[in-house]
């Protein structure tokens, strides 16, 4: 039982100062980043020491992807992601489309899924909703972005802040997410009684 406690103390302890690592420094300044989504401007605060690391424009879906500048799609610690989707007739409500998105991510998750879901949110004047997603063991298995090749690593612990908006014509989608050390699926870093400290950072998100 010591064993266990240390550990887990251990676990917590890479997973604090992670949260802690993805926070804003006092005196360190973010750059406003903004993006271009069917046209209509997005924006939001980048942090200092982030890199734009992929970009699609697609006919129905825009996305772009953030790291710290020493990381990689491949393997990150850190990672801000926006989407745009195009709007159809029978386009999700965003809290419909969060749902549809978990039962997605609980599909890759080889370990616990938490959904947790904060409720309705105001983005500059546009209705939206917002949650916490997380795996406690998500494997890493993907086509290498550097090399065109199948990349593998060990599973880790991985958790975000999920937002989505709607505005006219389309829906958006931006996401904060962490990885680190698996963890216990009661023991996830990231909750609603510090998500606001996490997401922080990037914020405030600009649409109009």
């Amino acid at each position: 039982m010591l064993r266990y406690d240390i550990s887990r103390k251990l676990i917590m302890n890479r997973y604090l100062l992670l949260l802690l690592g993805l926070l804003p420094a006092t005196g360190v300044l973010a750059q406003t980043q903004e993006l271009s989504l069917f046209g209509k401007p997005f924006s939001f605060e980048l942090p200092s020491g982030w890199k734009l690391a992929a970009s699609e424009n697609r006919a129905d879906m825009v996305s772009a992807e953030f790291v710290p500048a020493q990381e990689n799609l491949n393997q990150w610690g850190g990672l801000i992601c926006v989407q745009s989707f195009k709007l159809s007739d029978d386009s999700p409500a965003a809290e419909v489309f969060l749902d549809g998105l978990a039962m997605q991510y609980q599909g890759s998750c080889e370990g616990e899924v938490s959904y947790e879901k904060l409720g309705d949110v105001d983005t500059d004047g546009h209705p939206g909703f917002h949650a916490i997603l997380g795996c406690s063991r998500m494997p890493n298995q993907h086509v290498s972005m550097e090399e065109s090749r199948l990349f593998f690593s060990t599973p880790e612990g991985e958790v975000g802040y999920y937002r989505v908006v709607s505005r006219p014509g389309q829906l958006v989608l931006m996401h904060k997410s962490m990885r680190g050390d698996v963890f216990a699926g009661q023991n996830i870093p990231l909750t609603p009684a510090n998500h606001s400290e996490f997401i922080a950072s990037v914020l405030p998100l600009r649409l109009n």
